[in-house]
């Protein structure tokens, strides 16, 4: 499919148009965050902001999904709900789009989950590349996911005075149908390009002291380190992490029945494998019922066993759970630690 470039004046009229005939969700300020939500023009859109508070996965795996109703009437009778609206995510950053790929591999390769893959047909996603670090914070460069060849239907960057528009999906070129503003790249253009990803690469600075290739063996070797114990007593298991992370897809599902027991539903709801409960069977045991426990189960999780089964970075580096945990954790921090000198180990109890 031959690349776009459109003068920035134009993309602000062509968003306005969607926004009048779709349902657009872009990234809006909201007080010191920044959250996605729909949009009924382009004047509201954030336009420099930090990840946003929530991921853009949400639309695909919501807080709260209904994935069937049932009723009582003349015997049992069950009907599977699926949401097909169709919708557009503008503004996202490369590294949700590397979770958004992520999560397409697990749902619909793997699980073949008809919940979310009746959602995911109606979602077009235009991304928008990063030229340079959100805040320090963010270490998308360490977990090579500043670059993006997937999971996009469009992917815009920023030329300066137009953006330089990739399309990635049959879906993403019928959204340009019709847009005379827009028009073909050609070779400037394409040079312009190169050098923005030349100037962007200069601008991030890697901040893993360990090659990513390493990183799953890192943490098989570090399973007894004496950093779990510290970060176990330092940890609230509040859940703040895994709630924001573009990654995670753990749920439960539970059943709602109503007063007059003729009817119900059942639905998912997000859950943590930092809360205690996660992880308790029947009979009020729980096989991670240790803080540093849990806390060593989600660094595996993100840099070693999401990897190992699919292929695929389970951390992106957005650095979401650092902005949001209360007590300061800092993945970038762990790694590092992990790879340094193990740490000293001082008479103490893990906290339960």
């Amino acid at each position: 499919m031959i690349d776009r470039v459109i003068q920035k004046a134009h993309l602000t009229e062509f968003l306005d148009h969607l926004a009048g005939e779709r349902v657009v969700a872009a990234p809006v300020a909201d007080g010191p965050l920044t959250r996605f939500r729909r949009i009924h023009s382009a004047a509201e859109i954030a336009a420099h902001y930090l990840p946003t508070a929530l991921p853009p996965s949400k639309y695909l795996l919501p807080t709260k999904e209904v994935l069937l109703r049932y009723r009582y009437d003349h015997g049992v009778s069950a009907e599977a709900q699926f949401d097909t609206q169709e919708m557009i995510a503008f503004g996202v950053r490369p590294c949700d789009l590397h979770a958004l790929a992520l999560l397409d591999a697990i749902f619909i390769d793997d699980k073949h989950d008809g919940h979310y893959m009746a959602r995911r047909q109606h979602v077009v996603l235009v991304g928008i590349e990063c030229l340079s670090p959100c805040d320090d914070h963010c270490f998308c460069e360490s977990m090579e996911t500043l670059e993006v060849h997937t999971a996009y239907d469009l992917l815009l960057t920023d030329l300066g005075e137009a953006y330089y528009v990739r399309i990635g999906s049959a879906a993403g070129k019928e959204l340009l149908k019709g847009v005379d503003s827009m028009r073909e790249a050609v070779y400037e253009d394409r040079t312009r390009l190169r050098k923005a990803h030349e100037a962007r690469y200069a601008a991030f600075t890697p901040r893993l002291e360990t090659d990513l290739s390493q990183l799953p063996d890192l943490l098989a070797d570090s399973s007894d380190s004496l950093l779990w114990d510290v970060l176990g007593e330092k940890c609230l298991s509040c859940g703040a992490c895994t709630n924001v992370c573009p990654t995670c897809y753990c749920f439960d599902v539970k059943d709602e029945v109503d007063l007059g027991l003729s009817s119900g539903e059942r639905y998912r709801a997000w859950d943590s494998c930092q809360l205690e409960e996660f992880a308790m069977v029947g009979t009020g045991e729980s096989f991670r019922q240790p803080r540093n426990m849990r806390v060593k189960h989600r660094f595996n999780r993100k840099g070693r066993y999401i990897l190992e089964r699919y292929g695929m970075q389970g951390c992106v580096g957005c650095g979401r759970c650092a902005r949001n945990c209360l007590v300061g954790i800092d993945p970038v921090e762990v790694f590092n630690q992990l790879k340094g000198q193990p740490v000293e180990r001082q008479e103490r109890q893990v906290m339960r």
